[in-house]
């Protein structure tokens, strides 16, 4: 997956993913930015959120033709910002010949299929830069260094410890507009109208089986880009297999009200 965001960046993976921005940063202009006194930028997402203002003093400093800030700024906003939502999803356990949906992924059945629905969307930006006119269509990725039109997709990994549970990819390519441009909104305007075509989610389930110890338990949830350095993301999935209350072993008659409280 790292193989296929540099080919498409043009850049190594060891690179600084700021490279990806224009053609024209540097890596020193890349280590500038990253080591700019009073921010602190760790990775390109804390730059993705800055405002229109701020933004352009990250690139103020570095170049003194205004043009090419604005041009800086303008392929920051064409990178996504990606919302990432999980919710429980459908299952066969319960001796039901339907498939059941829990309302939480506490108390699973051990050794049970089950699975959870991934939506990924992309957050508006508020922004007065301009798309990049290389964006012509929903779902397009800003690659500015790879002579050929690429689509933004998203690997969803679901992993145990070392173990896979679940990979898919997921597309973000929408319908092709050839008269409309690409705004940070999620948007697709068509120009000198005010009719606009928002921008799906969209959605994956991804399946896994509990494991057959009762327990709580972390799943890891990789969103991992195949078009964009730096922008891969991961989340901790809580599942408790079992009942959803810890079970005492002790005579509760000898534990105080406050001590049992942090049990149930």
């Amino acid at each position: 997956m790292e193989l296929m965001q540099a080919i498409k960046q043009a850049t190594m993976p060891t690179d600084s993913p700021l490279l990806q921005l224009d053609p024209d940063i540097s890596a020193r202009d890349a280590q500038l930015v990253s080591t700019q006194k009073g921010r602190k930028l760790r990775c390109l997402g804390d730059l993705l959120v800055l405002s229109d203002s701020q933004l352009k003093s990250v690139f103020g400093p570095l170049h003194a033709d205004p043009s090419t800030v604005e041009r800086w700024c303008e392929g920051t906003r064409a990178l996504p910002l990606l919302d990432v939502s999980v919710t429980p999803g459908f299952t066969m356990d319960g001796g039901s010949s339907k498939p059941q949906k829990p309302t939480s992924l506490n108390g699973l059945e051990p050794l049970t299929q089950y699975s959870i629905t991934i939506t990924l969307s992309h957050a508006p930006y508020k922004t007065l830069f301009k798309a990049p006119r290389m964006i012509k269509e929903v779902g397009q990725a800003y690659t500015p260094r790879f002579g050929k039109v690429q689509y933004e997709g998203w690997w969803a990994v679901l992993a145990q410890d070392t173990e896979l549970l679940a990979v898919k990819r997921i597309s973000m390519q929408g319908k092709s507009e050839s008269t409309g441009v690409w705004a940070n909104n999620g948007e697709v305007r068509v120009e000198g109208s005010k009719n606009a075509k928002k921008t799906e989610s969209r959605t994956a389930k991804l399946m896994f089986i509990t494991p057959e110890t009762q327990g709580a338990y972390v799943l890891k949830l990789l969103v991992m880009s195949d078009a964009y350095l730096g922008l891969d993301q991961e989340y901790d999935v809580n599942i408790t297999v079992g009942e959803n209350q810890m079970t005492l072993s002790a005579d509760a008659s000898v534990i105080s009200k406050e001590k049992l409280a942090e049990y149930q």
